[in-house]
């Protein structure tokens, strides 16, 4: 009778850990095959990376060829074989439950860099310790296998650290992980806000500075306004003096003199009226 119960318990025991084990082999979700998508691009025709791999649809390389053409739904299904090797190492080398954005990040991550990289990364040695915080650091660090753009060598890192650290019962869209700031090796995944807010102080300060022009412009081109109308004013009444000094009167002469008059006149007023605006605006200020 004990013979029995300790084998019937025996056999629960096992059941239950077999079921927790069966119960952490997750797959990609669809979250975690349109980032790698995002990233990976799709190719309806076979051409040639930058190391010369030949490469189709989201990055498949082992069946391509150069001519061969392939669709959005083809390429998908290949894409998803491809990851299979990937979901069996995450499932039997990580020794630590993960939840489903864990996962996906870790697929994106494997399927950039390789699984014989991930193999012997510091981010699978992090993730065995117990330390997924430190594997996540780790995960910044690592350039993908095929050398990616120069103006943005971490995005796909940074996504995938966005996507690894992001709340397991809340969805991870995928313009908020694709916006996720650029971490390089080393770096944190905040700013404090005391930090950022200089910056944005800064940034509106200098548009304000490119849009208003520097006051001494205006009160410059006021002056110089005003001292052609003394100028033209002065003329205007020096040839009216030459008129009576020589009593002769020429129609040119008045004409000219009293023109000059009239246009310096005419500055001056002008010079005056926004000299007394611009004093009286800032009073008000």
């Amino acid at each position: 009778m004990l013979l029995r119960l300790a084998g019937e318990r025996a056999r629960f025991e096992m059941g239950q850990s077999v079921s927790a084990v069966t119960s952490q082999r997750l797959k990609v979700s669809r979250e975690g095959l349109l980032l790698i998508k995002s990233f990976e691009g799709f190719r309806p025709r076979t051409v040639r990376r930058r190391d010369g791999t030949p490469v189709i649809g989201y990055g498949h390389v082992k069946s391509a060829r150069l001519g061969a053409a392939i669709t959005e739904a083809e390429a998908e299904l290949l894409l998803r074989y491809d990851l299979l090797p990937v979901v069996e190492t995450i499932n039997s080398r990580v020794s630590i439950p993960l939840n489903q954005h864990q996962f996906d990040a870790l697929a994106s991550f494997i399927f950039s860099v390789g699984v014989q990289r991930f193999e012997g990364s510091d981010v699978l040695e992090q993730l065995n310790a117990g330390a997924p915080a430190r594997a996540a650091e780790a995960l910044s660090g690592w350039p993908d296998r095929v050398q990616p753009p120069i103006d943005a060598p971490y995005r796909r890192r940074s996504a995938e650290r966005a996507l690894f650290d992001a709340a397991p019962d809340r969805p991870a869209p995928l313009d908020l992980l694709l916006t996720a700031p650029v971490q390089g090796p080393g770096a944190r995944t905040e700013t404090p806000a005391e930090e950022s807010a200089p910056a944005t102080v800064q940034v509106l300060r200098h548009e304000k500075r490119t849009v208003q022009p520097p006051p001494w412009n205006d009160t410059g081109a006021v002056i110089f306004i005003g001292g052609i109308g003394l100028l033209a004013f002065a003329a205007g009444i020096a040839a009216f003096r030459r008129v009576l000094a020589a009593q002769q009167a020429t129609d040119g002469t008045v004409l000219i003199g009293g023109v000059l008059a009239v246009i310096g006149l005419i500055f001056i007023g002008v010079a005056g009226w926004n000299l007394t605006r611009k004093r009286n605006n800032k009073s008000v200020v």
